[in-house]
């Protein structure tokens, strides 16, 4: 904690909410007040602001306070990045400011060695914006509103929960506290008749590959790749839910457990509802309703984390084709193309191109002598 002396109500406030003075709140603290001023607005009622932090520091403390840019609210958007640097965007407008700390250099040892950090304290209270910020003025698109679900009743407890939250166990809605509570034998027998479900995915083929003329894949083997293309593009995406990608990518296509694949040629004239399929198979996933919720934002396709999830899906096609057109397809390059045409994201975007410009073989196969021949010196 820091013995300084607190002339500003706002600052004040700052430490009462966070609990003590300390270097990491007054970033924080001057981060937000140049933001708000920047941006020419107050402190946030509802959603009029967003603040995009990207760090878990006591910074973020005062940021919360000063902007009324909250978890609670949905308007504090946190980056695992672990940088001092705080976006604030008006949503009116879009005109964001982007703050990076740089006053690392006002950190002055002091006699024993370590940082001083009352003499900190005082650089961080005393200094221009300048010294202390690099700073971004620039239009930018916000993240999205909090998303609001229906609240139900626990069927337990009578608790109020938030609708994907739920559990299901023989037709009964419950909480998780509920669902701890109940004879496990009950929810794991539901989840076992899932597990087996699930695994209808290993036997289901992939029904495409025979319009191309080569190639096969079950849906599990293709969710596989599916999955580890959305977390890695999620990873890359600024803002985005790196997990909730990863689970709507994962669970994409379970309704096929029931409904079988149906490609391009046979979807124009069977209609499959995917919707119900999804719905009945989550009836026996004790967490079912998360699960039918991925799947329906999966094919409405309206967040972020859904389009990342679509491009992901026509990636891995695209890998797959790429590798048959390396080998000879003659008709892969026409679906490679297309393919590309059906992406929405820029990251989808790029990363398509690199595999449509990428040998199959390019990541092992170098040709370099010593890879291949061991006497290569005689």
């Amino acid at each position: 904690m820091l013995n300084l002396t607190i002339t500003d109500e706002r600052l004040e406030g700052a430490v009462r909410f966070h609990g003590h003075l300390c270097p990491g709140l007054l970033i924080g603290y001057r981060a937000a007040l140049l933001a708000l001023v920047r941006l020419s607005i107050t402190r946030a009622e509802d959603e009029e602001l967003a603040a995009i932090v990207e760090n878990d520091s006591c910074s973020v403390d005062a940021v919360q306070y000063l902007t009324g840019c909250t978890f609670g609210k949905g308007n504090l958007i946190y980056r695992n990045y672990g940088k001092q640097v705080f976006t604030l965007i008006r949503r009116t407008d879009n005109r964001g400011v982007r703050l990076a700390f740089t006053g690392d250099r006002f950190r002055s040892p002091g006699p024993d060695g370590r940082v001083d950090r009352e003499a900190f304290g005082r650089a961080l209270l005393e200094a221009g914006d300048d010294e202390l910020f690099s700073i971004r003025e620039k239009i930018q698109e916000p993240p999205r509103t909090a998303r609001i679900f229906p609240t139900l009743p626990c069927d337990g407890c009578g608790e109020g929960v938030m609708e994907p939250r739920l559990f299901t166990v023989d037709g009964r809605k419950l909480c998780f506290e509920c669902l701890r509570k109940t004879d496990l034998a009950q929810p794991m027998t539901h989840l076992a008749d899932f597990l087996f479900e699930v695994g209808m995915l290993k036997k289901t083929k992939r029904t495409g590959y025979a319009y191309l003329g080569n190639g096969h894949e079950s849906v599990a083997e293709h969710s596989f790749r599916v999955a580890v293309i959305a977390w890695m593009l999620a990873r890359m995406t600024p803002g985005v839910d790196e997990n909730k990608a990863l689970r709507l990518a994962l669970f994409h296509d379970l309704p096929e457990a029931r409904t079988g694949d149906h490609n391009y040629v046979a979807k124009r004239y069977v209609t499959v509802d995917e919707t119900a399929a999804a719905h009945d198979a989550a009836q026996n996933a004790p967490n079912g309703p998360e699960i039918e919720a991925l799947v329906i934002e999966f094919n409405e396709g309206q967040s972020e984390e859904a389009r990342i999830a679509y491009d992901a899906d026509q990636l891995d096609m695209m890998v797959e084709l790429k590798e048959k057109k390396d080998l000879g397809n003659p008709y892969a390059g026409a679906w490679l193309h297309y393919a590309r045409k059906r992406l929405r994201t820029t990251g989808g975007l790029a990363l398509a191109d690199a595999v449509m410009t990428t040998d199959w073989t390019h990541w092992w196969f170098r040709r370099e002598d010593h890879l291949w021949v061991l006497n290569h010196d005689e």
